[in-house]
């Protein structure tokens, strides 16, 4: 059986420690998780990650990242960022979200498009693991503010499978648009499948 690699930009590689891409990829192997399609050679590029209805979400999401070795930042609440782990996490690409200070999340996603012309930024677009009537916005707002691609990822718990979808690209009925892309994680298990927005 011919072995499935996915291709990752030069710009993105990590080049992270031995140990810590072996974990990810045993983590992988073990769970029985694996990625269908390829990382975009664009130089920016929002990834909107759904559906998002469990913790274990992170879990799949992080040994993923591990095992491609791909340098990535991603959105989590600041709640998960706690003493002791906060420095791993941010290593690890994560960026705290806290609601209360909306502006402290936009200056270091600008101070990351200053300093970097090519990265990824991966988010949940429900801003949650619990069910939500409407998706968040932040996305949308983040792309155009940073002049990013927005590039969809399903999360298929029904047969262990990433899914690293299309280009996006809004319509700019912002009502129009997470329409079409709660539609598209419809077409993904989540660990909850209850609850997924519908």
């Amino acid at each position: 059986m011919k072995k499935y690699k996915t291709f990752i930009p030069e710009h993105l590689i990590a080049n992270r420690p031995k140990l810590l891409k072996f974990i990810g990829k045993a983590a992988m192997k073990i769970t029985g998780w694996k990625t269908v399609g390829h990382f975009p050679k664009d130089e920016r590029v929002i990834l909107v990650v759904g559906p998002h209805t469990s913790n274990w979400d992170f879990v799949v999401a992080m040994s993923a990242v591990l095992s491609w070795d791909i340098n990535i930042y991603w959105l989590g609440k600041h709640s998960i960022f706690k003493k002791g782990f906060r420095r791993i996490l941010k290593s690890l690409g994560g960026i705290p979200v806290n609601r209360t200070n909306p502006q402290d999340l936009m200056n270091e996603i600008q101070a990351i498009a200053s300093e970097y012309q090519g990265f990824i930024i991966g988010m949940a677009p429900e801003g949650t693991r619990k069910k939500v009537a409407r998706l968040k916005t932040g996305f949308l707002r983040i792309a155009n503010q940073t002049n990013s691609k927005i590039m969809l990822a399903g999360i298929d718990f029904s047969n262990k499978t990433i899914q690293l979808g299309e280009f996006f690209t809004p319509c700019g009925d912002i009502e129009k648009d997470l329409e079409n892309i709660t539609t598209y994680f419809a077409n993904f298990s989540g660990k909850r499948p209850e609850l997924a927005s519908k």
